[in-house]
């Protein structure tokens, strides 16, 4: 009887400290063992929670997956995912980016990823892995989902996407480099034009530019390094500390949907042009490029708040994308660079 007492008290135990101690169960026995307790800790809901699908080490050969379930085992409290057919169609870039859109909290430099809309989310190519049958490069997209983060670009979710990432490159056999785990999340500083010249967006810092809108000067932020899944260099003007104009590089043919979705929504487009075209519409313009055999996509926006129009005249942003879309093409090896005419045509009817 008294077996049975101390068995209840224990158990009643087990239950009460579940919240405390289940974060360092599942990181020792979910997702490979990629993640870490005290993360798992911060992040999960002081709850009674339960193991959900976890493919990892499997075998399957192109995408992992793992989750923390709430009781019912229908709703997942955080998700990770990685897979290396990241760039087909429907498939986690394409449900990001329906239309190309300035990615608002982007990782350091060694990290080639992004806050998005529904968490953090990597892009690395795959070198081990070859082309796909379409003769696109395969890419690892690793994205980690939880309702607690979507909208947090924060320290935490950050290293498990890493984690997530790492752990996947190695299952899969992607091929490619180690990714820092990182201790804490630093926004991009805002550089003078002359501190600028040393980053990927000093073809900007050069460039011969437009007066900015409160007279004052030009700053420009470098968030990315040279071989970002999507590049960005964006103009801030000094007076008033708005950005007025985002220059941003897309790579892979996956982006050529989102692209044609932005003109076809937004552009009148005259008979003899199509969506595919290199053009000006009249908050944003676009380039394109072949890289590496792929699409590539050169992106400026300049939209001014309240949806009053462009803090900058298109026509005064074509030769900063032409410089922008040069650069990058140059670093990365690109051929057949289209540039935007001078006739900047006007938005769709509403």
């Amino acid at each position: 009887m008294i077996g049975v007492v101390v068995l209840a008290v224990l158990a009643g135990a087990t239950w009460v400290y579940k919240p405390w101690w289940q974060p360092w169960w599942y990181a020792r026995t979910l997702c490979g063992g990629a993640l870490s307790g005290g993360d798992l800790a911060d992040l999960l809901p002081k709850e009674r929670l339960r193991a959900g699908e976890d493919t990892f080490g499997s075998g399957d050969g192109t995408s992992v997956a793992c989750e923390v379930d709430r009781p019912d085992g229908y709703h997942y409290v955080l998700r990770a995912e990685a897979t290396t057919d990241g760039a087909e169609p429907d498939g986690p870039l394409d449900l990001e980016f329906t239309i190309p859109r300035d990615p608002q909290y982007l990782y350091s430099r060694e990290i080639p990823g992004f806050h998005g809309n529904l968490g953090p989310m990597i892009v690395q190519d795959c070198p081990a892995l070859g082309r796909d049958a379409e003769g696109r490069i395969r890419r690892l997209v690793t994205n980690v989902y939880s309702l607690a983060v979507e909208r947090k670009p924060e320290a935490t979710p950050a290293r498990m996407a890493v984690q997530i990432a790492n752990r996947a490159n190695d299952e899969l056999g992607c091929g490619a480099a180690r990714l820092p785990v990182p201790d804490r999340l630093e926004p991009a500083h805002r550089l003078s034009l002359r501190q600028a010249r040393a980053t990927m967006c000093g073809g900007l810092a050069r460039a011969a530019l437009p007066r900015s809108p409160s007279g004052k000067d030009w700053q420009v932020l470098a968030p990315t390094g040279g071989r970002a899944p999507i590049s960005s260099c964006s103009l801030v003007d000094s007076g008033t500390g708005r950005t007025a104009a985002t220059f941003t590089g897309w790579y892979g043919d996956w982006t050529d949907k989102p692209f044609e979705r932005l003109l076809g929504a937004n552009v009148q487009i005259p008979d003899g042009h199509s969506v595919r075209d290199a053009l000006l519409g009249e908050n944003f313009g676009r380039a394109t490029a072949r890289c590496a055999g792929e699409s590539a996509n050169f992106l400026v926006n300049s939209y001014a708040p309240h949806g009053t129009g462009p803090v900058l005249p298109m026509s005064e942003l074509r030769a900063l994308l032409g410089v922008f879309a040069k650069e990058e093409a140059g670093r990365r090896g690109c051929d057949g660079l289209e540039l935007p005419g001078r006739t900047v045509y006007p938005a769709q009817d509403r």
